[in-house]
């Protein structure tokens, strides 16, 4: 748990934002749930909702490239189960109520916070990719099936959030070791 003021702002807006959607997102709400005064919003974040958002966006992109890339030193197959992971806990530990903040902004209505969450999911895939490639796997194939698998587990996330159930991301986990198996060959 973040402990400083900005940071608890940083990861609560990205819970509520995965949780309600841009557009759910209340300073004071926030302020509230995170316990700290509202006018902490606009010290720490003198741009106010927009700056608030995309930093939790940006927080939340950098933590799980760095998942992805932990996972990279120990193979391609572990670089995909560090991103599923990270979705699985956000899951399970939010009774799944709470999906990927970053999707959210990205089917949002706000046009510069979704260029933002654009460049995310992109970096996401930049690093699948590159492990991919480092792998051995053909480097013209690596952006598509980097793409893919983004792709599979945003939607299984949504799966388990409609069902109350992991069996989604699970079941997509599984298809997808079958998949980059098959690609390593």
């Amino acid at each position: 748990m973040a402990r400083d003021t900005r940071s608890r702002m940083i990861y609560g807006a990205a819970l509520m934002v995965g949780t309600r959607g841009v557009g759910g997102l209340s300073l004071r709400d926030l302020a509230k749930e995170a316990g700290v005064p509202i006018g902490s919003t606009y010290h720490h974040f003198p741009g106010g909702r927009q700056q608030l958002i995309e930093e939790a966006i940006r927080t939340v992109g950098a933590a799980v490239t760095r998942r992805i890339e932990v996972g990279r030193e120990r193979g391609p197959v572990a670089a995909l189960d560090a991103f599923g992971d990270e979705w699985r806990a956000m899951l399970e530990d939010s009774d799944f109520r709470t999906g990927c903040p970053v999707f959210a902004v990205a089917t949002g209505d706000e046009p510069e916070l979704r260029a933002i969450a654009t460049e995310v999911l992109e970096s996401w895939q930049s690093s699948l990719a590159g492990v991919f490639t480092d792998s051995g796997i053909d480097p013209a194939r690596a952006p598509r099936l980097a793409m893919f698998l983004v792709a599979a587990i945003e939607g299984a996330v949504a799966l388990c959030q409609a069902e109350q159930s992991i069996a989604p991301l699970r079941d997509t986990m599984d298809e997808l070791h079958h998949i980059v198996d098959a690609a390593l060959r």
